[in-house]
């Protein structure tokens, strides 16, 4: 039988279609740049690609492949760049559609100058904050004379300034420390200068000259505590408490001051001092607690006068709270009870009064995963199974800094990828250390995500990924090699959730881990991380305030330089790798999370690409030289 020509043609058209998407494609869409690209990254907030190059700014239309706006710019960017003598001012405001242009603020959306240094007499943007409560950001800019500052206050509603004001300095600093009291006035810090601002019209109430490591209110909001900062050399600041303050760390002395916010007003005479450094503060049934270096104790709010006659000394409190006998100190792995007076009446294990975690360390951090009949501690040495009233392990085993762990909260299976061992452990359903198989993974350390999908669970890293079953069965796993990783570190490897998606942020003062329940097929996302770093479930009060906030510190630098190397990427539905074929030719492949199949490939020319991946819009960016190369997807 012979087949005519055109069905001839017909089919091969057809076979040509059907194959093409595994091959290895160039750009749907580019745009010129006169100057070389350095940067490429979403804005955060807006989602309007940007493209920084050595002479402008640009927005990009990927829809059409055009520029929706460009400014002219410094010649070096400061995000993922060097930092060069001449100090170029290109950084994204989070939480915002705006970015800094040569210390100009410009609209990301349409390319609006909000702040003109021309128009308003500044010289330099030197910093700023988020103001939830006013939903607006106060911009810190410098002028010519070196003790005078301005501050803008921009509104988002607006998108305009509400207000602007003259600030007189002691010493250089940058805004810190930012609250807002029950009539919406602003305090913050800047160097050794306390500010509070009427915010209302930005008129200055209080400039006081005091070394500010820290501010809080009180309950009602009309007083504000200023925490004296540690003062001498290098010696005292590595003796002094450390608190994390998103991405630095601020040392703490000893002093608290009290001022009344609606005039500025001293609301104590003499300054609390504390033993040693400052380390928390919080509200315990209207009293003030207050963590030291080596002790804690109870206060009076408004006159600062001292209520427990004997400080506990403990140095990982957690949390302290009121009950019927006098007060419960968290900390650790332990519960103390204190009475009226602040005397240790006793102390044991948290949970439910069984002495189980008495095999955890008094200041050892763990994750707690419960069950109907006990519990499973991981800590970073030991996985256990604990049966409630009983004080020794079910069963047990060692693990290491290479361990990693995940937990499906519906299911409540905890997953441990231990070397070349993968553990599905479920006591409920009779899963112990033995529910173990060999599962042949690279790297198994790098690991940092665990989605469900239906029925199975997809596990990725930047080089690699493995589907499981429910029922602990491998399906799937593959392993992507990368132009030129030998003797290279991914910096997206230590980043674990962070993304546009999936973001750890702490902003004034609150901690969001950005896990849990997502939309889709994708039923929960949860962190891959070490055992026993209380980033899991603790018993009650347990988890670390410290190391949440310096996972927050982490995960939001991480965040905040968009240009990191990226090895792999991932949306929803998909997770694209950057590798390479026998033949050293390099692309980005995007693989489904459901099957591990490949369905598209997109031609890359360079070891190190400058890409990102936008799932709501499907598309792919990827720059070279001075072109930006925009692939669409399915």
């Amino acid at each position: 039988m012979k087949l005519h020509l055109s069905k001839l043609s017909l089919l091969a058209v057809l076979f040509v279609a059907s194959n093409a998407i595994f091959a290895q494609r160039s750009a749907d869409k580019q745009v010129s740049f006169d100057g070389k690209i350095e940067e490429l990254f979403f804005h955060e907030f807006s989602a309007v690609p940007i493209v920084l190059t050595d002479k402008t700014v640009a927005g990009i239309d990927a829809d059409k492949g055009t520029k929706i706006w460009e400014v002219k710019g410094d010649r070096i960017s400061l995000l993922g760049g060097a930092i060069q003598a001449d100090q170029s001012n290109y950084e994204m405001v989070p939480f915002s559609p705006y970015i800094i242009v040569s210390n100009l603020l410009v609209d990301t959306r349409d390319g609006k100058v909000i702040l003109d240094k021309e128009k308003e007499g500044y010289k330099n943007i030197k910093s700023f904050q988020i103001i939830p409560e006013l939903e607006s950001f106060v911009f810190q800019c410098t002028t010519e004379e070196k003790t005078q500052n301005k501050a803008f206050l921009v509104s988002l509603k607006s998108n305009a300034i509400s207000w602007k004001t003259d600030l007189t300095l002691k010493k250089r600093g940058s805004i810190d420390n930012v609250i807002v009291d029950k009539s919406n006035n602003v305090a913050f810090s800047i160097g050794s200068n306390l500010f509070i601002l009427n915010g209302q019209d930005g008129s200055v109430i209080l400039n006081e000259e005091e070394k500010i490591g820290k501010i809080f209110l009180n309950p009602s909001k009309d007083v504000i505590y200023a925490v004296e900062a540690a003062g001498g050399g290098l010696g005292s600041m590595m003796g002094a408490a450390l608190t994390m303050n998103l991405s630095k760390l601020a040392a703490l002395g000893d002093k608290i001051y009290a001022f009344n916010s609606a005039d500025g007003s001293k609301a104590w005479k003499k300054p609390m001092k504390l033993d040693e450094g400052f380390m928390f503060e919080q509200e315990v049934d209207g009293k003030l607690f207050v963590m030291h270096e080596k002790a804690g104790s109870l206060y009076d709010y408004k006159t600062g006068e001292k209520l427990w006659k004997k400080d506990f000394e403990k140095r990982r409190t957690n949390e302290v709270e009121k009950v019927a006998e006098g007060y419960m100190v968290y900390y650790g792995a332990r519960k103390m009870l204190v009475d009226e007076v602040g005397k240790k009446v006793w102390k044991k294990p948290q949970f439910n009064g069984n002495d189980f975690l008495a095999e955890v360390g008094e200041d050892d951090t763990y994750d707690e995963f419960r069950y109907s009949k006990g519990s499973i501690i991981a800590t970073p040495y030991r996985i256990a199974y604990y049966e409630d009233g009983l004080k020794k392990a079910v069963w047990k085993f060692g693990v290491d800094e290479e361990t990693r762990i995940a937990y499906d909260e519906k299911e409540k299976n905890v997953i441990v990828l231990d070397g070349k061992k993968l553990y599905l452990l479920n006591p409920d359903k009779g899963w112990g250390k033995d529910n173990s198989q060999k599962l042949e993974l690279k790297k198994h350390k790098d690991f940092n995500k665990l989605e469900v999908r239906g029925d199975n669970y997809f596990l990725s890293s930047s080089w690699e990924f493995a589907i499981v079953g429910k029922d602990g069965k491998v399906k799937k796993t593959k392993y992507y090699p990368q132009p030129g990783e030998t003797g290279r570190k991914l910096l997206n490897v230590a980043s674990g959730l962070v993304g546009a998606a999936g973001a750890a942020y702490q902003v004034a003062g609150v901690y969001n881990a950005g896990v849990g329940a997502t939309s889709g097929v994708a039923e929960t996302v949860s962190g891959v991380r070490p055992p026993g770093t209380g980033g899991f479930n603790q018993a009650k009060k347990g988890a670390n305030q410290y190391q949440a906030g310096a996972y927050a510190g982490m995960a939001s630098s991480a965040l905040y330089n968009p240009n990191r190397y990226d090895g792999s990427a991932d949306t929803k539905d998909y997770a694209f790798y950057f590798t390479k074929d026998d033949a050293e030719t390099k692309y980005l492949v995007q693989v489904t999370k459901d099957g591990g199949e490949e369905k598209d490939k997109f031609t890359f020319e360079d070891n190190k690409p400058n890409y990102h991946v936008d799932e709501v819009e499907k598309r792919v960016f990827y720059s070279k030289g001075k072109t930006l190369n925009i692939f669409d997807y399915q």
